[in-house]
């Protein structure tokens, strides 16, 4: 564990500081714009996501039950916002997108009045949405010793944000200049990291001594890419962003 930290007070309260202090721990990456071939940052995870499941728990949970509290969790590569409780009435993990109900109703109608919520079960929608806009993982819903568990998972762990500027700026100068293999090419290892020279020859559907062609100009010439292997002759050998 980095880091703990508790936040007692009202509900409207706990939104708000939660809310600040997950915008300030949350990372941010890259995101290739394949018209404009510039890379822009986007958050780990869209606001409305995270912040849906932080005011969903604390309008839903069980406050009859003692002893337990919601708790975000927040790994490498997912975050989870556990919930005291069972889902309730007829909502279960299959139908929770659409169906509607309330355990808190009143609390439900407080936070409505404030803006914190828009309409009952809306915000489960919204999870689902903002997640889908941003090409992410679908969020998945489980309910386990009674207790409901919210997991949105990020593309942080596989993504290479460690690719320097200088290859960034590179890319950007000279995008309108590649051609749509290429443009495939770069994409491919911008969101997978590495790849070997067959898995870019079924990615780009072209013959295997043009990817080649492709590659070693972005490694001789353009010095963006690095082959990944001791042998000279290794039909596995795996390309990746050149570390600086």
């Amino acid at each position: 564990m980095v880091k703990d930290e508790r936040f007692e007070n009202n509900i409207p309260w706990i939104i708000g500081h939660v809310k600040n202090f997950l915008k300030a721990t949350l990372k941010e990456y890259y995101f290739l714009d394949l018209e404009t071939g510039r890379f822009n940052k986007v958050p780990e995870y869209p606001e409305e996501a995270w912040l849906e499941g932080v005011v969903n728990a604390l309008c839903h949970r069980s406050y009859n039950v003692q002893g337990n509290a919601i708790y975000i969790k927040h790994f490498d590569d997912r975050i989870e916002i556990s919930n005291s409780g069972p889902l309730p009435a007829q909502v279960n993990v299959e139908n929770i997108r659409t169906e509607r109900f309330s355990r808190n109703p009143r609390i439900a109608r407080a936070l409505e009045d404030m803006g914190f919520v828009r309409q009952l079960n809306e915000g489960v929608s919204r999870i689902y949405q903002s997640m889908e806009k941003s090409m992410l993982s679908t969020p998945e819903y489980v309910e386990k010793n009674g207790n409901v568990y919210l997991t949105l998972r990020n593309k942080i762990s596989k993504h290479t944000n460690t690719i320097s500027d200088s290859i960034l700026k590179t890319i950007q100068d000279n995008w309108r200049s590649y051609n749509d293999t290429q443009k495939k090419i770069l994409q491919h290892l911008f969101y997978h990291n590495q790849a070997t020279l067959s898995e870019l020859v079924e990615v780009t559907t072209i013959h295997e001594k043009n990817v080649r062609q492709y590659l070693n100009q972005f490694i001789e010439k353009e010095k963006i890419l690095e082959r990944l292997s001791y042998k000279q002759r290794d039909k596995n050998a795996r390309y990746t962003f050149k570390k600086l």
